[in-house]
């Protein structure tokens, strides 16, 4: 009996965390409230509660499942031999349409992109570990490409890593924005490589 009240409990906590990443998604993470989540389920305020002592622990419990979930993915398609450039490049446009092929995927960036204001030290942390995080995040690893075709002698030796990775991160994220919001009028994955690409010429040797 007690095996089968912890999967309740699980799949409940599961059933909270995706209302309340539609909710964040459509009306804000400030506008929206544990009566909101609780009613778009069916239940008390206080259930929620009883998973999420705050709303704040609630975002973050959210942000650590889709971590989770985009780290699963990344890792699955991350090259497995050393990283480099065109390597990276090529998993990123992967990825790109694995996040807008996903509604979680999609209402997720929605949510970090625009909902949320960041002005907490722990949003702010949370925030800087979706940026930079080392498990999965593309910043680190164009940054560990471009290191790598730099000692392969692929690329130039004036050409700053950190610098190369902080463009594509930029592309990628304007690009995959841009096709949520319906703006994008050309293949997003196209466009990505020919970005990517330019970035190529620019720093080989």
């Amino acid at each position: 009996m007690a095996r089968k009240t912890k999967e309740d409990a699980r799949k409940t906590r599961t059933r909270i965390l995706a209302s309340a990443l539609s909710l964040f998604a459509k009306k804000g993470y400030g506008h929206t409230t544990f009566t909101d989540i609780a009613a778009r389920l069916k239940m008390t305020k206080g259930a929620v509660y009883w998973h999420f002592e705050s709303k704040e622990a609630l975002l973050i419990a959210l942000v650590d499942e889709m971590l989770e979930k985009f780290s699963k993915q990344t890792e699955a398609i991350m090259p497995k031999e050393e990283l480099t450039f065109l390597a990276v490049a090529g998993m990123m446009v992967e990825n790109a349409r694995l996040v807008v092929d996903d509604a979680k995927g999609r209402a997720f960036f929605m949510l970090m992109r625009t909902q949320i204001r960041w002005r907490s030290e722990t949003m702010s942390d949370v925030r800087e570990n979706l940026l930079t995080n080392q498990r999965f995040g593309p910043w680190h690893a164009f940054i560990k490409a471009v290191e790598n075709d730099k000692r392969a002698g692929l690329v130039r030796a004036d050409v700053d890593p950190v610098e190369v990775s902080n463009i594509c991160v930029a592309v990628w994220d304007g690009m995959v924005q841009g096709r949520i919001d319906g703006f994008l009028r050309t293949d997003m994955c196209l466009t990505i490589r020919h970005a990517f690409d330019a970035v190529w010429e620019h720093i080989k040797v």
